[in-house]
């Protein structure tokens, strides 16, 4: 019997998305596959799996979307997946590490980190640089994701050290103290920015270039439906997954694991 998803987890941390957006009462499945992935991915996968279960009548794909490192723990404390996608490297080692994995991670799509401010960009940051002026109001990201980590890499490479009035859980929160006026500017995931249309104004920087930030996708060992968790990676991964991902600004990924 499958483990459910403990309790435990802390209220917020987490977000379960059918890839239908339907009930299982009004259309029911004989097949599904429950999918860990990074909440950078939210968007992508959910495309994704609506095709999925499309093409493939009778299955659903359930997604539990959460920053990485925490589902990375989750997995490692027991609970079960058939599919983890992993917003960065660190945290799909970790699991592959922990042998938890059926074989070799794959990459799936890369991101970079661009400058978000408010509409208009009233106060004005043009680098990366400017993000450490006195007076400059920066929230990042500071749990150790897929975000956090990129914005970490970036400090060590330029030398440039901010003082953030805001350390948010993943990019989306640092979107949200932007839009309602907490900070004049922050560090986000392009893809991120993108969605979030015109409640925001975004520029990239030429030192994100060299912290590209690239998504992993695996078969869990223990997955309940490893042929259908097989066919869900070969979509992702494939022409499927390709067209999404470019669609949603993604970059091609360029890693081996």
């Amino acid at each position: 019997m499958r483990r459910r998803l403990k309790q435990t987890m802390a209220v917020g941390i987490l977000l379960l998305v059918p890839a239908s957006g339907c009930s299982a009462q009004s259309h029911p499945a004989t097949t599904s596959i429950t999918v860990f992935a990074s909440s950078a991915m939210i968007k992508s996968l959910t495309a994704i799996g609506k095709q999925f279960e499309a093409k493939n009548p009778g299955t659903s794909v359930e997604f539990i979307f959460a920053d990485s490192s925490d589902l990375s723990a989750e997995l490692s404390d027991g609970n079960d997946a058939d599919v983890f996608v992993s917003g960065d490297h660190d945290n799909m080692s970790a699991i592959a590490t922990a042998g938890l994995i059926d074989s070799t991670p794959v990459p799936i799509a890369a991101n970079s980190l661009v400058i978000a401010t408010a509409p208009g960009n009233h106060d004005k940051p043009a680098s990366f640089a400017d993000l450490a002026r006195p007076g400059m109001r920066v929230a990042v990201c500071g749990a150790p994701g897929a975000c956090g980590s990129a914005t970490r890499q970036l400090e060590d490479r330029t030398g440039v050290r901010l003082h953030p009035q805001n350390f948010d859980t993943t990019d989306i929160d640092v979107l949200k103290d932007i839009t309602s006026g907490k900070v004049d500017a922050g560090l986000v995931f392009k893809t991120d920015a993108l969605n979030v249309g015109d409640n925001v104004s975004w520029f990239a920087f030429p030192e994100a270039a060299d912290v590209m930030v690239t998504s992993w996708i695996a078969p869990m060992k223990n997955s309940d439906q490893p042929e259908l968790a097989t066919k869900f990676i070969h979509d992702v991964t494939g022409a499927t997954g390709r067209k999404v991902f470019a669609d949603d600004g993604f970059a091609e990924p360029n890693e081996k694991f």
